[in-house]
């Protein structure tokens, strides 16, 4: 069998790999909070509503959105309708990676940067999400390979050629700003190395890509004037790059053992051939994934964050080019081997290791709503108060109480619109009427209402946990259900309590209490009270928990500017500052009577293991009111150890 054959034979293999693992169980794929997000911005009257209300408003060119706006018109707005020309995005960057290292490099390599992609969860999963991810990859990668075709190959199919790159480029434009901005860099990096007899052919290519993008100019403009999404992303850390290449390759010490090993090999290799034509191209890909990892970097490090690992995907293939660039043309065997070696420790990884269609295909939104439903079913309705935060309306739980044909009572936990005090006085008036309480909440919901939950239903009868979201299930009834901290400190002001500072006794009172017969006493002179400190490795040794706050107080006034401190320290020095207002958790009739407020520590924002961190709480009263305060509490909850799958090695 001829080599070229065995190639194109173990391509084909590997696009149809790539296309079962991104249509595997095809009606098991979820929406997810991009894509609900981005659905809801299809449904408007008129193009011009669309681009008005719908594009105008976001942080990302126009042409997703335009694109989904007309195609769930005709495909309608099932999970399988929308994702399916991503997923054939993804298929086809397969298809361009391996034609653009073929012509760069040899079929060895190309093939092995083709494996990559198809097996990787970095880049299945986005292929599965109907965001301008898998076809920002695919336009780029299409983009790159007609480009190159036009400066170097200029012989063959020049005209075929040159339109080609004007349309793609044209596609990246309008497709996401980061491969707007590759488009740009390629577009600028031929100028080094076009022909002068095709440099005017070349400009002109350039100036058609502008003139094509003009339309939406007015988008841009706007978009970048008010900083897009500013504020929804943290500064980058300096290590975001070492990071950012774990996250791509699985956080797998084997694929780190097979790339590291391909690149060493191929370096090898390279040293001692004397052809070495293929140097160019990478140093060239090298360039592109620094120069644009570094603009974004800086841009966002020091103006406003906008980096995601997903929007560095388009970059991803020329740091694959940079790692197997050096890899010589293999025999049908060699070549066979590798690829097969690659598929298997990305696929392996992928299924087994990071457990992706285990954790991915189970939507948070639907099986909590599924949870809450069978809560109600078993318990009755009226005896659970069911609390959902999936979005700011009602359209995502509604979505999937229509597809699951269920009637479903539940309160939207919104906190735009609505007040910690209004949460307090609700459960106030239910707490006698329901022994249960349930709630399924996304990883971006305030965890404060935890504690607020737990004061009344103290117990944890379920948990179920997810990718960025959990599903609690609390009672009031301690037979029915456990404890749920893992750490508990409580100081009730009777006696000395470990890893609280020593009570001032001229302010221990014995003629009020929450519980037991002392309270402790804030007023106009006295702006700081005891304060808990402890190490945090006492506390927990799994960064994903949470730490919760509660304190009982007694206002004998309004309470102005009263706040739970958090703080956490190294050595001397403060790693963070957090608190929450006394007043946000005190309705209108407060006064002289105990009541609840509520902070919370989110671990995984700062912890790292091998840091020697410390907590300290305390209140601050900084408006100098008059209350007294009891019960002051400081525990640990076991959360959910996979909220940031994605983000982070299981």
């Amino acid at each position: 069998m001829k080599d070229s054959k065995t190639t194109y034979i173990i391509l084909t293999l590997l696009l149809l790999l790539a296309a079962v693992l991104r249509l595997l169980h095809p009606f098991e794929i979820p929406f997810t909070a991009d894509e609900f997000d981005a659905l809801a911005r299809t449904k408007f009257g008129s193009f011009s509503e669309l681009i008005n209300k719908g594009v105008i408003i976001d942080a990302h060119p126009a042409g997703v959105q335009v694109f989904l706006y007309y195609w769930t018109k005709v495909f309608g707005y099932s999970e399988l309708a929308v994702k399916l020309p991503f997923i054939a995005c993804g298929v086809l960057a397969v298809l361009y990676i391996f034609l653009l290292a073929k012509d760069w490099f040899n079929s060895t390599t190309a093939l092995v940067c083709a494996a990559f992609i198809a097996t990787l969860q970095y880049t299945v999963m986005y292929s599965q999400i109907a965001r301008p991810y898998s076809s920002g990859l695919f336009f780029t990668l299409a983009m790159v390979f007609y480009w190159s075709r036009v400066l170097f190959k200029p012989e063959t199919n020049y005209r075929r050629n040159i339109i080609l790159y004007v349309l793609f480029s044209a596609f990246c434009a309008y497709n996401h700003y980061f491969t707007l901005l590759l488009a740009a860099i390629v577009g600028f990096s031929g100028l080094f190395f076009v022909q002068r007899k095709f440099l005017v052919k070349y400009i002109i290519a350039g100036l058609s890509i502008f003139i094509l993008y003009l339309p939406h100019m007015r988008i841009f403009l706007y978009q970048f004037h008010v900083g897009g999404l500013r504020g929804i992303f943290g500064p980058p850390q300096n290590d975001y790059i070492i990071d950012y290449l774990k996250y791509t390759f699985n956080f797998s010490r084997f694929i780190y053992a097979i790339a590291a090993a391909l690149f060493l090999a191929g370096l090898i290799s390279f040293i001692r051939r004397k052809y070495k034509s293929a140097c160019k191209f990478i140093l060239l890909s090298f360039g592109w994934f620094t120069v644009q990892f570094l603009i974004v970097f800086l841009y966002s490090k020091y103006e406003n964050p906008i980096l995601e690992k997903s929007s560095l995907m388009f970059t991803f293939p020329f740091f694959l080019f940079f790692l197997f660039g050096w890899l010589p043309e293999l025999k049908s065997s060699g070549k066979l081997v590798v690829t097969v070696i690659v598929c298997l420790t990305c696929l392996l990884s992928t299924v087994l290791e990071r457990k992706y269609y285990d954790i991915f295909y189970k939507s948070r939104y639907e099986q909590e709503i599924k949870l809450t439903y069978n809560a109600q079913q078993k318990y009755g309705n009226d005896n659970v108060l069911s609390f959902l935060n999936m979005n700011d309306d009602d359209s995502v739980p509604q979505y999937y109480i229509r597809k699951l044909h269920i009637n479903l009572p539940y309160y939207n936990l919104d906190f735009q619109n609505g007040k910690l005090a209004d949460i307090v006085r609700f459960l106030e008036a239910h707490k006698d009427k329901a022994s249960y309480l349930s709630f399924g909440n996304l990883a971006r919901t305030s965890p404060v209402v935890l504690p607020l939950f737990l004061n009344y239903y103290p117990y944890l009868v379920e948990q179920a946990n997810f990718d960025e979201g959990t599903f609690y299930l609390f009672t009031a009834k301690p037979r029915e259900g456990k404890s749920p901290y893992i750490f508990e400190s409580v100081n009730t002001f009777e006696q000395p309590c470990p890893y609280w500072s020593e009570a001032n006794q001229k302010y221990t009172s014995d003629s009020i209490a929450y519980s037991g017969k002392h309270a402790y006493k804030m007023d106009s002179l006295n702006e700081w009270g005891p304060a808990f400190s402890c190490p945090l490795n006492k506390m927990t040794d799994n960064p994903n928990n949470l730490i919760l706050i509660s304190v009982a107080v007694y206002p004998i006034e309004p309470i102005t500017d009263v706040q739970v401190v958090a703080t956490i320290t190294e050595g001397d020095k403060e790693i963070c500052w957090s608190s929450s207002h006394v007043s946000d958790f005190m309705p209108d009739d407060s006064c002289h009577q105990w009541r609840k407020a509520y902070h919370f520590i989110k671990l995984p924002d700062l912890y790292q293991n091998e840091r020697n961190l410390k907590v300290h709480v305390f209140i601050w009263n900084r408006g100098r009111n008059n209350f007294y305060m009891d019960d002051f509490s400081v525990r640990t909850i076991e959360a959910n150890p996979i909220i940031y799958w994605m983000l982070e090695k299981i």
